[in-house]
């Protein structure tokens, strides 16, 4: 492949997550959420559904947020009645659970949204998914290590 190809084809990986971003941003905000909220109620609702509750550090911890931002979006979830918090062995430390309401609110919304993902998926045969999700994992691989390189002050 020519060095022109390669370029094209780079700049469209990066112009199509662009556009998945901003995808996701559009439906989160149509369901009155911001992104961040939005990718917190995910992570509420599958600790839910898998019945294994996460407090505050673990969300932030597993979606590399800051604690502040994180602190607000639950708060604000709890006054909406959507969540409490459960009291650990370690009384410092929450539980975030979904309540009745806010597991119907996080079903309406993430339940769609998957549904959308799956529809999108039904266009690719399966060794397409398989190939596809293999070079984003190499991909992502390969860029977590040239990112690292750049914080430790290596090659750019």
């Amino acid at each position: 492949m020519e060095q022109a190809q390669l370029e094209e084809a780079r700049n469209k990986f990066k112009e199509t997550w662009h556009r998945l971003d901003i995808l996701f941003n559009q439906y989160a905000r149509a369901c009155g959420l911001n992104f961040t909220s939005m990718m917190v109620l995910d992570f509420i609702y599958y600790a839910h559904i898998s019945q294994k509750p996460y407090t505050q550090k673990e969300i932030c911890d597993k979606l590399n947020l800051p604690k502040q931002l994180v602190n607000i979006v639950i708060k604000t979830f709890w006054q909406q009645g959507y969540v409490e918090l459960k009291e650990a062995k370690d009384r410092r430390i929450k539980h975030i659970l979904l309540t009745p309401k806010g597991q119907n609110y996080a079903a309406k919304i993430i339940n769609a949204i998957d549904a959308a993902e799956d529809k999108a998926w039904e266009c690719f045969a399966d060794d397409d998914i398989i190939n596809l999700v293999n070079g984003m994992e190499k991909y992502e691989k390969s860029f977590e290590q040239a990112i690292c390189n750049i914080q430790r002050g290596g090659e750019k």
